[in-house]
């Protein structure tokens, strides 16, 4: 898993809960993928160096039974020291073949560990650029919706304001209407009604 790219369904708030929690077990399972190989590589590589530890007894017994030779064969001095010294060439092959083997396996084991730990970093850098893009993405869901919300709040806080006018504009209109002692009663409840009808339709127009 080495790109991410990947995309929620957005639902009314925010992404879908069902799929990040799908993808976050997807990386966890990818995790512990990375993590199993890693210990896969470790024991292989103390298997190996159980092996060249074998090699190394293998090479004192060698070295062993050439003294044994040399000391039961005193009488042929020359024999003695031809056995030893191509016991100890061979021994000494052995070793330089064995540590050239071993330091081979060595340094692919750590290239293996190398680019496992590589690999498992560039999904954690990955997990949390994508966390973060999604963090900031929620961050501007709320900031529009605070926004669309002052907005209706302005807008309903000013129709109140001119409700407010027309009401008060209504009841000095009635008022004036109940004051006046020269008009007919009947011409003045029709007055009445006329202002509120207007108020009314006002209203209805806000």
């Amino acid at each position: 898993m080495t790109n991410i790219d990947v995309s929620f369904a957005k639902q009314v708030i925010g992404y879908d809960r069902a799929e990040v929690d799908s993808y976050v077990e997807d990386l966890s399972r990818a995790y512990q993928t990375a993590y199993d190989e890693y210990n896969s590589v470790c024991a292989k590589y103390n298997d190996l160096l159980e092996e060249f530890d074998t090699l190394l007894r293998q090479q004192e017994q060698t070295k062993s039974n050439v003294a044994v030779i040399a000391r039961t064969l005193v009488d042929t001095e020359t024999l003695a020291q031809k056995i030893i010294a191509d016991a100890q060439a061979q021994a000494d092959k052995l070793t330089a073949e064995t540590q050239a083997a071993v330091q081979i396996i060595r340094d692919e084991t750590f290239a293996e560990k190398a680019a496992v730990k590589r690999q498992a970093q560039k999904l954690i850098d990955d997990a949390a650029v994508e966390v973060a893009g999604m963090q900031e993405r929620a961050r501007e869901v709320v900031r529009g919706a605070q926004a669309e919300a002052d907005q209706i709040n302005g807008h309903a806080r000013q129709k109140l304001e001119q409700t407010n006018k027309s009401i008060a504009g209504v009841v000095e209109r009635l008022k004036e209407l109940l004051a006046s002692e020269a008009l007919d009663p009947q011409q003045t409840q029709k007055q009445e009604i006329s202002v509120l009808a207007s108020f009314i339709s006002a209203a209805a127009g806000e």
